[in-house]
């Protein structure tokens, strides 16, 4: 017999809880109504703004996926565009995740999934016919294409087992040929291990990293044609990734010493320091020419380093205002870089080595949709950290404000054109995104104080942030989305008093049973592991289902999640909206049925963003 009176909650493939579910979500959006109406007007105009990212290049042209009201992979040759695979000829609420092509220009595959799902859909391509030439079913990823048409793909097994007999969550790369699959690389890879697999710039390596968490790699590597010679390079418990192969040796970014990332040259024998720490963390980084292209984080915002392959300096690049790169990929003798800002939608620019420097030049963007001043602030935390933050402010001078946060996994929150923030502009409530602990705006020593033992320092460093802005008397929401779910969840049961409403959207919130539902297992390197007695103590105490407390007034709260959440699993914002009704709260639940964790179509998240913006101003005031 079960100790939690709100269990049966867990279970989504009942048809109680499911219509239950569906009822106390028309009532919230119904009560919402008709001011929601009014923000989806403007919420669809941004959400359907073009957005052009994952942009590479071959000998046949530049690609790109295009997503706008709906998803598409286009090719660029010259002057012509041409639109390669149509998301909306995919199905309904069709999210194209990835693609990926040959070396030639004849093969594309491309990964997609319905509904925001995590499974979908591998599809390859003959560009010259634009027939399928083969399907494979599952969670997909990392396609690396050979000469005679064979590829290599990675596939994560969420249940079971994999092939080798390891329980799930594991994940093995196969080579695909004339239909048959072969397991190739991870046999006997333990549980909640997971790869990426890459290829060289210049072909002729592949390129393979293990992970056990977020914070510690093994690197292995070999020639593309022959998996029986893909050896381990480098495994000194400290996260590390490929950035290229250079005739025999490699270069990787590590992060040990002090945690910021430096460059290093791996060839036979002892790793040689190519480019030490900058005093920011290193971000990304690609092999141009003979030049290393390497973007680092300073306060949360990009700026590129030049270095040649004996690591002298040769040129440092600035952006005008606060930015962050999103990706950078080489071609060989070029690259490309993608530039996210808060105000405008995406820019690319392209690398080309010239002169003994790199040139920039801009070669796709869009004009600038937001006219707000951003600034930057610091908040002070309980133990005296400084926490740094962005502040970008509407035009109409009110003391309203949502904060933004995430804390976790080693992600950073950077500039980058969210299209909710605007919508909030317009209604004239600041936004401010907080650089908490968790993520890697300072390097892997910032990551590791926000996980685990240490992850309720996160919580604080959101709380300070917040009292900086109570102070200057504005009304305060607060707004977070998956691991930002926990911590919104976290922080209104640890001040309940803080926030004037809170918005906690596709949630972990049950700390001791995270690790038993979907793939929570995976998360345990991060979390902790509820099943060990030190790391239980931990959890509970903070676990944002196990603190709430009848008789305590907690904020006005909107939880919403998808139902087609297959990452995490909707019974944690259920069973806490659940719990927080029953003590009398005032609590909105909005479950989506057109969308997962890895989103949905542009129209079904302006929707869903225009509900939860609605509850917000209605509570911190319109």
């Amino acid at each position: 017999m079960s100790s939690d009176p709100f269990e049966r909650y867990e279970s989504v493939d009942s048809s109680d809880v499911v219509e239950w579910a569906l009822s106390e979500s028309r009532r919230c959006v119904e009560s919402l109504k008709p001011v929601s109406d009014l923000v989806y007007e403007r919420a669809v105009r941004y959400y359907t703004l073009p957005m052009v990212y994952n942009v590479k290049k071959n000998g046949v042209g530049m690609f790109f996926i295009r997503k706008d009201s709906r998803y598409t992979i286009n090719m660029k040759r010259n002057d012509e565009l041409v639109v390669l695979v149509d998301g909306g000829n995919l199905g309904e609420d069709a999210v194209i995740h990835d693609y990926y092509l040959d070396r030639e220009g004849k093969l594309l595959a491309y990964f997609y999934t319905l509904k925001g799902a995590d499974v979908g859909e591998l599809v390859v391509l003959d560009v010259r016919s634009m027939e399928a030439v083969d399907r494979i079913r599952g969670s997909i990823s990392d396609v690396v294409i050979l000469e005679d048409g064979s590829f290599y793909y990675s596939k994560f097994f969420r249940s079971g087992s994999c092939p080798d007999g390891v329980e799930a969550p594991c994940e093995r790369v196969f080579l695909r040929e004339g239909g048959d699959d072969e397991l190739v690389f991870g046999k006997g890879l333990p549980k909640n291990f997971f790869i990426t697999l890459t290829r060289s710039t210049d072909g002729q390596k592949a390129l393979l990293n293990v992970s056990y968490g977020w914070t510690s790699n093994t690197l292995y590597a070999g020639p593309i044609d022959d998996p029986a010679r893909w050896v381990k390079t480098l495994d000194g418990g400290f996260r590390a990734w490929f950035v290229d192969a250079v005739r025999d040796s490699y270069i990787v970014a590590a992060y040990d010493r002090g945690g910021l990332g430096r460059i290093l040259l791996l060839p036979d024998g002892e790793p040689r320091e190519l480019v030490p720490e900058q005093g920011a963390a290193l971000q990304d980084a690609m092999l141009v020419g003979n030049y290393i292209v390497v973007s680092y984080l300073m306060n949360a915002s990009s700026y590129v380093k030049v270095f040649d392959l004996n690591g002298r300096f040769v040129q440092e690049i600035r952006f005008p205002e606060p930015a962050s790169i999103a990706r950078m990929r080489s071609s060989g003798d070029s690259g490309l870089i993608e530039v996210r800002y808060f105000a405008k939608p995406y820019e690319v620019v392209e690398v080309s080595p010239s002169n003994e420097v790199v040139t920039l030049r801009k070669i796709l963007e869009h004009p600038k949709v937001v006219n707000a001043e951003v600034s930057e602030g610091f908040a002070v935390s309980h133990d005296g950290t400084k926490i740094h933050y962005f502040w970008i402010r509407s035009s109409g001078g009110s003391r309203r404000a949502v904060i933004y946060g995430y804390g976790g996994f080693n992600i950073a929150l950077t500039p980058n054109f969210l299209p909710w923030i605007p919508i909030f502009l317009d209604f004239g409530v600041d936004v401010v995104v907080a650089n908490l602990r968790g993520g890697s705006e300072y390097g892997e020593e910032w990551h590791r104080a926000g996980m685990r033992d240490r992850k309720i320092n996160v919580f604080y460093d959101y709380i300070a942030v917040a009292e900086v802005l109570r102070s200057a008397g504005y009304r305060v929401a607060g707004m977070g989305r998956s691991n930002g779910g926990l911590l919104i969840g976290a922080v209104i049961t640890m001040r309940p008093d803080l926030l004037c409403a809170a918005a906690i959207g596709y949630p972990v919130l049950d700390m001791l049973k995270y690790h038993k539902l979907y793939i929570g297992a995976a998360w345990i390197p991060e979390y902790g592991d509820p099943e060990n007695l030190a790391d239980r103590e931990y959890l509970l105490r903070y676990s944002p289902y196990h603190n709430l407390r009848e008789g305590v007034k907690y904020p006005p709260t909107i939880i919403y999640t998808g139902l087609h959440d297959d990452r995490v699993h909707p019974a944690h914002a259920l069973k806490f909206y659940a719990k927080l009704v029953s003590y009398g709260n005032e609590a909105c639940l909005r479950l989506e049925t057109a969308s997962g964790h890895a989103g949905s179509s542009p129209e079904v998240l302006a929707r869903e963003m225009a509900d939860v913006i609605s509850f917000l101003l209605k509570h911190i005031g319109s």
